[in-house]
């Protein structure tokens, strides 16, 4: 459109020019030395145009001459561009149909073309760990990490990701510490980090990540108290692996009310207490919870916490009845606590009774001392054998 109108007013330009050279020709003498020229004025006028419009295009062509390397030199750098995303693309559909290999040499082929190497890298770092080689994933990240700039949370976090997949534990941690310092609040660091300290059992690191993670609304508050209390469960759990009274003590005195009504916390505690000689306490603090709550541990609990001859332990445990008269943990207790206070015939009753609901060797164990007590020596034996038979079938399921 733009040379038809050139050309239109090229036309009208001239024609003006012969029409106007109908009524005066004009004259023109140019003169140089010896040298001149003589014409009319439409031929000069015609004829410097003509070199106007000569000398526009061969500067133009000059111009186009000077710049064809930087053109042809962006041709190609754009070309290169170009097949560096269709191979971006072609390998990461590749890597989701688990051809690791193919991916892997598609990814890296024209990763240094590619105007984002960095999703060339960090993909090829995942085929290369599908490929069981950590050398070759460790290098690409390392490629990832020098090609872009500004990159450094991002590549971090995908190296954490491939080494928690390699089950390299010890380097993911060391590698989300080093983000952290980096970048404190970032939410999905802080997930990586309490998965990997909930999964090492570090239940002190997990307590320390916990009010961040509330902060940053990284999980649901509820997780976050579920989190809490498996924390303050398993750091009690080391504490009584340990036997390290004074610390089970301490982890139990800094939990709040609400987590110590936990019925994992509360057992663990309780046995601590158990074997400390603590009975008394422990028991009262069994039957706290066992008034809100039913909890088959903690009846059991409190049958091997009970010490020496008491009525009122087995008068409270028989109320209890009502509510689960057929559960072989409330009958086993029963049956302790009647044993303890010399009642051998109702002990008897509910070790039996026990053993119809629930048989354990733990029960028949308990039911050969109670008829051993009550002189009949021709069951002790068979009670002891039924015992030690289950209890060696339950150790074979387990292992």
């Amino acid at each position: 459109m733009k040379l038809l109108f050139i050309i239109a007013m090229g036309l009208l330009v001239g024609a003006g020019l012969m029409w106007a050279a109908t009524f005066e020709s004009g004259f023109v003498l140019l003169q140089y030395g010896d040298w001149s020229l003589e014409t009319s004025l439409i031929v000069f006028m015609v004829a410097f145009v003509l070199l106007l419009i000569a000398g526009y295009f061969t500067l133009r062509s000059l111009v186009a001459l000077k710049q064809t390397p930087k053109k042809l030199a962006d041709w190609n750098l754009a070309r290169r561009h170009r097949r560096a995303g269709q191979a971006l693309t072609k390998g990461l559909i590749t890597l989701e149909e688990g051809r690791w290999t193919e991916a892997e040499r598609l990814l890296i082929r024209h990763a240094s073309n590619s105007e984002t190497p960095l999703l060339h890298y960090l993909a090829a770092a995942r085929a290369a760990q599908k490929q069981n080689s950590s050398e070759r994933r460790d290098n690409y990240l390392r490629l990832a990490h020098e090609t872009t700039s500004g990159a450094d949370v991002a590549v971090g976090v995908v190296q954490a990701e491939l080494q928690l997949a390699a089950n390299q534990k010890e380097q993911a941690l060391a590698t989300l510490q080093q983000l952290r310092e980096m970048s404190p609040k970032h939410p999905y660091v802080l997930q990586l980090l309490q998965q990997l300290y909930s999964d090492m059992q570090q239940w002190q690191d997990v307590h320390d990540v916990l009010p961040d993670l509330r902060k940053r609304r990284v999980l649901a508050s509820s997780d976050v108290k579920a989190l809490s209390t498996d924390a303050s469960v398993g750091q009690l759990q080391d504490a009584y692996t340990r036997r390290d009274w004074d610390e089970m003590q301490s982890i139990w005195q800094q939990s709040s009310v609400k987590v110590r009504q936990s019925e994992p916390l509360l057992s663990i505690y309780v046995s601590g207490l158990i074997q400390q000689n603590e009975s008394a306490s422990a028991s009262s603090l069994m039957e706290d919870f066992l008034r809100k709550q039913w909890s088959d541990e903690l009846v059991y609990l409190y049958g091997k916490a009970a010490q020496g001859g008491s009525l009122s332990q087995l008068a409270k445990a028989e109320k209890w009845l009502a509510k689960h008269g057929n559960n072989p943990w409330l009958l086993l207790t029963l049956g302790r606590l009647a044993k303890l206070n010399r009642l051998w015939a109702k002990s008897e009753e509910y070790l039996r009774a026990s053993i119809k609901h629930g048989p354990r060797g733990e029960t028949y164990q308990v039911l050969a001392e109670v008829l051993a007590a009550e002189g009949k020596e021709s069951q002790v034996a068979e009670a002891y054998q039924k015992g030690l038979s289950l209890m060696l079938a339950q150790n074979e399921v387990i292992t």
